[in-house]
């Protein structure tokens, strides 16, 4: 466990729940190099039902909304750019169907408010109080018609935007939140690809802990490999001979101690609106990503699927399950949802 972390004894139980898969198009505003036949890049929409033993339930992001005709004008004008939008039922559908009552959401926590992560939090009552990161644009349409959100995602509840500027905690050099106050879950600042951007980390036991990067990144391959992770948890020999063999080797010469794909420095296009602190949070979250007793899910990471049990299961088991080692580099095998290489 990361020494940085407090110690405590509080846990929470964690769900995972795939809203659906979404293809952003073209890849090459999420990272670089984009190949030949790869210009999309496809992935799940992942949000997180928290339950804490006595303090009720929060959600971390709602992913998208069924009826997208609804989101505001300028978000639609991006539409464009996406394909698979969403899927059969909303967050709150399965939570219902779960047999989880939306009153008995406390919060509900954006880790920023583009259209896949904000959904329709007007299907939870008044009651849900709304937690969004410090300098959120919280402007709705039509008052602003270059708003990226519409008034009944902020109109008649409690909206709380945090602020980190006297945090006393710091987990990884990261200005931290303690949620509940006793440990269970902290709400880390890592802004970059939008202002306010936020992360969730769950002590799901003791020692071990799941971090909830939302869009911190698109892809594994922008974080992975590292020394820390080459170290760590080496890459199989098999698994390597066979990437190192199919990588295009004009693009990738090597599999080597560095991220196989980067975020697109200025000036190009990229979803990033500020590549230092885009950087800067990285190379503190990749500390995280590599620590045996964390388990990473970016909310689009392509190669979860399969292996993260899904909602109404819990993701509280995944060290005796393995599931770090199975996801670490599961982004080099051909047909584990990351393969992008050659």
């Amino acid at each position: 466990m990361s020494s940085t972390i407090p110690r405590s004894t509080s846990t929470v139980t964690v769900r995972a729940i795939n809203a659906g898969k979404i293809t952003f198009l073209p890849a090459s505003l999420f990272f670089e190099p984009v190949l030949p036949g790869y210009e999309g890049l496809s992935g799940p929409v992942y949000t997180f039902l928290i339950e804490h033993p006595t303090k009720g339930k929060i959600m971390f992001d709602l992913g998208m909304r069924k009826d997208q005709d609804k989101y505001a004008p300028m978000v639609q004008g991006f539409f464009d750019r996406f394909r698979e939008l969403g899927g059969v039922e909303t967050v709150s559908e399965q939570l219902v169907k779960g047999g989880v009552e939306l009153g008995s959401v406390n919060a509900v926590i954006w880790s920023h408010t583009h259209f896949d992560h904000i959904g329709d939090i007007s299907t939870f009552p008044p009651t849900t109080e709304l937690v969004v990161g410090p300098g959120t644009d919280l402007r709705t349409y039509p008052e602003h018609e270059d708003a990226h959100l519409i008034e009944s995602d902020t109109a008649g509840r409690k909206v709380t935007e945090l602020s980190f500027s006297n945090a006393t905690l710091h987990i990884v050099d990261l200005p931290a939140l303690d949620y509940f106050g006793d440990g269970s879950f902290y709400v880390l600042d890592t802004p970059g690809h939008q202002p306010g951007h936020i992360s969730g980390l769950a002590r799901v036991t003791p020692t071990t802990f799941v971090l909830l990067g939302g869009d911190c990144c698109h892809h594994v391959g922008d974080i992975r490999p590292t020394p820390l992770h080459r170290s760590l948890y080496p890459c199989p020999a098999s698994l390597l001979q066979s990437a190192t063999h199919s990588l295009c080797k004009s693009h990738f010469p090597e599999i080597a101690s560095e991220p196989l794909l980067k975020i697109p420095p200025p000036p190009a296009p990229s979803v990033y609106k500020d590549y230092e602190a885009t950087m800067r949070s990285l190379e503190r979250l990749v500390r995280l990503d590599a620590d045996p007793d964390v388990l990473m899910i970016i909310a689009h990471d392509g190669t979860a699927p399969g292996v993260v049990e899904e909602f109404p299961g819990t993701v509280n088991g995944w060290k005796e399950k393995g599931w770090k080692e199975k996801l670490m580099w599961r982004f080099l095998e051909k047909d584990g949802g990351g393969w992008r290489f050659g």
